[in-house]
Parts: structure tokens; sequence; C-alpha cells
């Protein structure tokens, strides 16, 4: 009886260990330049820039999440180990500080945007797979979200379940005619939150 408990709980605190979100890493590379001349400005009468706006490239900025190499048990795992064998889902949420009064920054992403980090996982070969397809679903239907420029109100632009790599995000400036003139410096910020469900 002894030896059964005793494998039951080496059982239960295997599980245990495995069920504690891993720390992980977000690297952002790229951020849009983005600039208005005199020949991109609204000439039309009644129309105004925070209405249309301009884009930046789809892939203005590339976002990566992986899990963190770690050492339990004696032995090291590399991240794409633990990528593979503990799937979460990842809410990313965006705000900015230093963006001017009177402008809009926009953000956005397409369904199952970016790579699967690693391309297949022991999650794949579940049959029932408890948080769904590792797959990326964009907030709002991959539509613009306009982006708080206030940490307190961060909003959350897209969710993804287990690792990913390379997820474009574009951006959209709408500045209404009472934005001042020159050079602008805003810094997005982009917060990962990983749950279990």
């Amino acid at each position: 009886m002894k030896k059964y408990i005793l494998v039951l709980v080496a059982v239960l605190f295997s599980m245990t260990m495995k069920s504690q979100l891993l720390p992980g890493t977000l690297d952002v590379s790229g951020f849009p330049n983005v600039s208005q001349g005199v020949d991109d400005l609204i000439e039309e009468a009644g129309l105004n820039d925070g209405e249309i706006g301009f884009e930046s490239n789809f892939d203005a900025s590339l976002i990566s999440f992986k899990l963190d190499s770690s050492g339990e048990f004696q032995f090291s795992t590399t991240s794409s180990e633990n990528c593979s064998e503990n799937v979460y889902r990842y809410k990313v949420f965006m705000h900015t500080t230093g963006a001017p009064q009177h402008m809009v920054i926009e953000a956005k992403t397409t369904f199952n945007s970016g790579v699967r980090f690693p391309q297949s996982a022991a999650y794949d070969d579940l049959v029932v797979k408890p948080l769904g397809p590792r797959d990326l679903t964009p907030e709002n239907g991959g539509n613009y979200i306009t982006i708080p420029n206030d940490g307190a109100s961060a909003i959350k632009v897209f969710e993804f379940i287990g690792c990913r790599e390379d997820i474009p995000i574009q951006f959209k400036i709408k500045a209404s005619a009472l934005a001042m003139a020159g050079i602008s410096d805003l810094t997005v910020h982009y917060t990962v939150v990983g749950s279990l469900d």
C-alpha cells in the first residue's frame, strides 16, 4: 500500500509542477517609422486624417514569445522542449506612452499569423486538446483596435495557444487636424498574460 501511495504522490507532484506557468520571453523586433509629408495631407475640405489615417507595413513589428530554457530536476531543457511540453493560452495586451494629443494609434494582426514554435508539439497529438488548437486569434475579427495611451487601460489585441514566432503587427495612425506638427516619439508596450485555461 505504501508503494502505491508513494507512486501516487510522485505522479501528483510531477503534475503539480507541470501545471504551473513557466517564465517566458517576449521579443519584439522592428517599430514603424511613420512619417507624413505635405503630399500625404488631406486636401479636400471636410476630410480629416483622424478619419482616414495612414498605415505602416503589415510586418512593421514582429513579435515572438517562447518559454525560457530551464534546469528543473537536475537537467536542462531548451525553449523548444519547454514549449512542446507546456502549452498555455497567452493573451497580448498593448498600450502606448508618449502619444501626442489628438492622435489615435491602432494595431492589428490576422488569424493564425506567425509561426508555431516548435512546429509540432506533443500537445498536437492529443485527441482532446483542452485549450483548443495551437492557433492565434485576433480580437475584433482582425480589424484595427485603438491602443490606449495609458498602462491602466491596456487592451487585448490577440491571443494564441502555445509558443509562437514572427507574429506581424500592423499599425495605423490617425492624426486629427488639431494634432501638433513635428516629430513625435512614443513607446508601444506589450504585456503577455499566460493562463492554464
